[in-house]
């Protein structure tokens, strides 16, 4: 309430009442500036309330381990039409097996989005990626990298789910494909 010397942190009976009947006179603040007053009894019930039955909820299903995220590494294995194919190593097919493609799942490049995954094709021996690339992106040929993560609920049938695709760190692939030296050693 605009006036008043009480302040209401939740929805109760005397907050109902004034939306009621004039509206214009609810005023939403930050509780720093609340000043002096004090916290209305009611909303104190309600949101003690709230807060022992999620505790509750919560004691009842408890929440499952994170696991941290599993990176796998990908090479382009051609590209046409738009379409890159990104392909895994054979050790990582039964991975991939488990992993659900969600909608709008990019390929990001420099934060960017370049494409988007349409499908894993993990039935191959060498699993493949296939992504939709933007028209306007340009094509960069090098080492990728999808990142998996926890499936949202409505993938829940599988562990896990893509959560991006990305250019795998230059440092990292430069260690893993060291520069080729000439006789010379230029």
């Amino acid at each position: 309430m605009k006036n008043g010397k009480e302040y209401h942190p939740a929805w109760c009976r005397i907050v109902a009442d004034k939306w009621n009947s004039a509206p214009r006179g609810l005023l939403v603040t930050l509780l720093a500036d609340v000043g002096t007053r004090a916290r209305c009894r009611e909303c104190d019930r309600s949101l003690r309330s709230v807060t022992e039955s999620l505790t509750r909820e919560h004691e009842r299903h408890p929440r499952p381990t994170r696991q941290p995220d599993t990176v796998v590494p990908l090479r382009v294995v051609g590209f046409s039409h738009g379409i890159l194919f990104l392909g895994a190593g054979p050790k990582y097919q039964e991975l991939l097996k488990q992993t659900a493609v969600e909608p709008a799942t990019p390929l990001l490049v420099d934060g960017r989005r370049h494409g988007m995954l349409l499908r894993v094709d993990a039935s191959r021996q060498e699993p493949l990626l296939v992504i939709q690339m933007d028209p306007r992106a340009k094509f960069r040929n090098g080492a990728y990298q999808v990142r998996l993560r926890l499936p949202l609920r409505r993938s829940a049938t599988k562990p896990y789910a893509v959560d991006s695709i990305e250019p795998a760190a230059r440092a990292r692939h430069a260690a893993l494909h060291p520069p080729v030296v000439d006789d010379l050693g230029t």
